[in-house]
């Protein structure tokens, strides 16, 4: 079965202001398919960053999902996708436009679609659990290594273990 992680640090270019988004995907036992990307316009929440991510990570879940297709591998079950952040999962579930969240209505609409139609199921993970983080912030060697080994990517110094 088809899932992935999404996650964004907020304001995380010091430069610029501007968030990254990350998402990885995972397929059986291994991940396969992820992704790093500075987002193209300044957050003004961390919400609306996770949100951000979140769109880019349904639309991967919709192209993959075309691939499986053409390789006669039908998934009936819709592609959970585990974010970290509750306020964007309600957001895409609520039905009721909010004057905070109207400037994002294109996404907005999109992923509530795509949640409605069968598509994706958008999941909350507690911080801790988020896989994507190493695609998206610094993170201290011990957490980036605990990481790197849940979705299967080897050490270049352990070869022998893969």
């Amino acid at each position: 079965m088809l899932y992935g992680f999404s996650d964004s640090d907020w304001a995380g270019s010091i430069d610029d202001m501007k968030s990254t988004s990350g998402y990885c995907f995972s397929l059986g036992s291994g991940f396969f398919s992820w992704c790093t990307k500075k987002q193209e316009i300044v957050a003004q929440s961390t919400a609306e960053a996770e949100f951000i991510a979140a769109t880019a990570a349904v639309n991967q879940v919709l192209w993959l999902k075309k691939i499986l297709c053409d390789l006669h591998i039908q998934q009936k079950n819709k592609t959970e996708v585990y974010i970290d952040n509750q306020a964007a999962i309600a957001i895409s579930n609520n039905p009721m436009c909010h004057g905070k969240t109207k400037h994002f209505n294109i996404k907005l609409y999109f992923l509530r679609e795509m949640q409605q139609n069968g598509e994706v199921n958008l999941v909350y993970c507690k911080s801790e659990d988020q896989l994507a983080d190493m695609f998206t912030k610094p993170l201290p060697i011990n957490k980036f290594e605990f990481l790197r080994e849940k979705i299967g990517i080897c050490s270049s110094k352990n070869k022998e273990e893969c």
